[in-house]
């Protein structure tokens, strides 16, 4: 049987997942987080996803895959997803209809989209004569043509074929419909990534909505530079501890100040680049002194502005669905994501909100639990159906 290939290129990660079903199961064999090349995403819009050519090809021969199946998820901006109530039809009558449908809600031509769809799950309707209609829950997606295409051209450079090009939504979705999903709670998914935050939310085990909010990560570093004056390597150690840093510092600031001070000594420069070398290091170690012996809640207030903003936007998609399904509370928060490595974002969501506040369970002994947050979409898209 052919290895599944799960591929998501993120605005700043790509990741890949190889695996395959075994004894019913999904189990992974090897996987990859690498860079997205710059340029891939350009500010305009534009987009260019042959440039990830050469580094998936030089990750999957790392990961030794000379042959499989390419199973793609796409989290882009420009796909559309829709849900309907509609009758109960055949898979033929249902295409007509959510073409029709499709038609009322693309900002232009229904041509220039790939359609399709998904039945979610069956919804009791009463019709004006108080009769009890049985309708199908259905949501729509519409792909671009020109950015389905780009993966398909990707693919044949690759030389491995796409056996599926699924949307970021439905990819989760397989995902937590394996996994995650309670029949018993409510349960608000948050994946705070580089430059988007998605929340997909659910009752019970029934999707209800998706919304994507223009708050990310990387406008959280970026602020806290440009409206704080904090250094991006202040940010860094602040708002990640020691994860982002090359250093690897631990979380004890003697052992971040004892690791700069220790770089004094491997400096192999002329002695004028020493001399400017020694004074940032200085400045370094005199940052660190300071931040050892101030409180940590200037940084922490600020931070919390940034933090709040995410919030706002979690809370909006709360307000949605309580007021949607008639005060139906939102039982729990599971974040995924980049947002995972933010430092306390998680309490302080859990504090801000009242709704217990969890990270994604990682349901794969071979992955690392920092990775595993990232490459949910890439997993997702391998789940369900055989190759």
């Amino acid at each position: 049987m052919p290895k599944k290939i799960g591929l998501e290129i993120g605005t700043k990660k790509t990741k890949i997942v190889v695996g395959n079903y075994r004894r019913g199961d999904f189990h992974i064999d090897a996987y990859k987080i690498i860079d997205t090349v710059d340029g891939v995403f350009s500010i305009d819009g534009e987009i260019d996803i042959i440039k990830m050519e050469l580094p998936i090809k030089e990750a999957l021969d790392e990961m030794k895959i000379k042959s499989g199946h390419l199973y793609v998820s796409i989290n882009n901006e420009r796909v559309i997803i829709r849900t309907r109530d509609l009758p109960r039809v055949s898979r033929k009558e249902m295409l007509d209809i959510v073409h029709f449908e499709a038609d009322s809600f693309l900002p232009y031509a229904i041509d220039e989209f790939y359609l399709d769809y998904k039945v979610l799950n069956e919804v009791e309707q009463i019709s004006g004569d108080s009769k009890k209609e049985t309708l199908f829950n259905v949501m729509i997606i519409a792909a671009p043509k020109d950015l389905v295409k780009q993966y398909i051209q990707l693919a044949d450079l690759l030389k491995h074929p796409i056996k599926l090009v699924s949307v970021y939504t439905e990819a989760i979705n397989r995902y937590v419909n394996q996994y995650t999903l309670n029949e018993n709670k409510n349960q608000l998914f948050v994946d705070i990534g580089a430059s988007y935050t998605n929340m997909i939310m659910y009752q019970g085990k029934d999707y209800f909505a998706n919304i994507k909010a223009d708050i990310g990560i990387t406008g959280i570093q970026d602020r806290l530079v440009e409206n704080h004056g904090y250094t991006y390597q202040d940010v860094l150690l602040k708002l990640f501890g020691s994860k982002e840093l090359e250093f690897g510092f631990s979380d004890n600031p003697k052992d971040k100040l004892s690791a700069y001070k220790a770089t004094l000594s491997r400096e192999n420069n002329d002695d004028s680049n020493k001399l400017h070398s020694l004074q940032q290091k200085l400045e370094k170690i005199k940052r660190l002194k300071n931040s050892m012996n101030a409180p940590e809640s200037d940084f922490e207030q600020n931070r919390n502005v940034e933090y709040d903003a995410a919030v706002r936007e979690i809370s909006r998609m709360i307000e949605f669905f309580k007021s949607r399904k008639y005060g139906t509370f939102v039982d729990r928060i599971v974040v995924l994501g980049g947002g995972t490595q933010l430092r306390n974002f998680v309490e302080y969501l859990e504090d801000a909100t009242d709704i217990e506040t969890v990270l994604i369970k990682n349901q794969f002994e071979c992955v690392d639990d920092v990775d595993f947050n990232l490459m949910m979409p890439s997993i997702g898209v391998c789940i369900g159906g055989r190759s």
